[in-house]
């Protein structure tokens, strides 16, 4: 698996400028993956409401605007449970009414856990699987033919608190 690390104050994870232009492919509708939160992903308590913000673990945007037209994993502290992560199904949607975006609790992992995850885009909905946990969310979007993956993102309006590592492998 790849590390990504989120430096403290920063939203980017350090990648190279190839990895973050390159393209996945034409028509790309699985995207299959493993990861593991280290324990710097959670902490005590929130510095604010924005803390609660979702962060961007990864994903597939479709066409050349990801704010339009994308579907991934995000995640944000369990805060009431030490060592726990909340993992949601995230979309954006242009086609949607406001708002364009809509996120649907998946499943709660432990850091140091490795997980495996899944989106596929099929009968007019993404399905988003973590571990043995599946829900649909709606897709009114034709998906375009092309399509780039999304990489660990941290906010919302917040930065990191801390130095972060997420291990992230992909595979389409």
């Amino acid at each position: 698996m790849r590390f990504y690390q989120i430096k403290k104050g920063n939203h980017y994870a350090s990648m190279s400028i190839f990895e973050k232009i390159g393209a996945i492919g034409w028509n790309v509708k699985t995207l299959s993956m493993r990861f593991v939160f280290r324990k710097e992903c959670w902490w005590a308590t929130p510095r604010n409401q924005d803390d609660y913000d979702q962060n961007k673990l990864a994903g597939i945007g479709f066409g050349t605007n990801h704010h339009n037209n994308s579907v991934r994993l995000t995640w944000v502290p369990d805060f009431d449970n030490q060592g726990m992560i909340k993992v949601y199904g995230y979309t954006y949607d242009e086609k949607k009414q406001d708002p364009k975006f809509a996120m649907t609790f998946v499943k709660s992992v432990h850091v140091q856990e490795t997980v495996n995850g899944r989106i596929e885009s099929r009968d007019g909905g993404y399905f988003i699987t973590v571990a043995d946990v599946t829900v649909k969310m709606d897709n009114v979007n034709n998906d375009p033919g092309l399509c780039f993956r999304l990489f660990p993102y941290f906010g919302g309006n917040n930065t990191a608190p801390n130095d972060m590592v997420i291990e992230l492998e992909m595979n389409t």
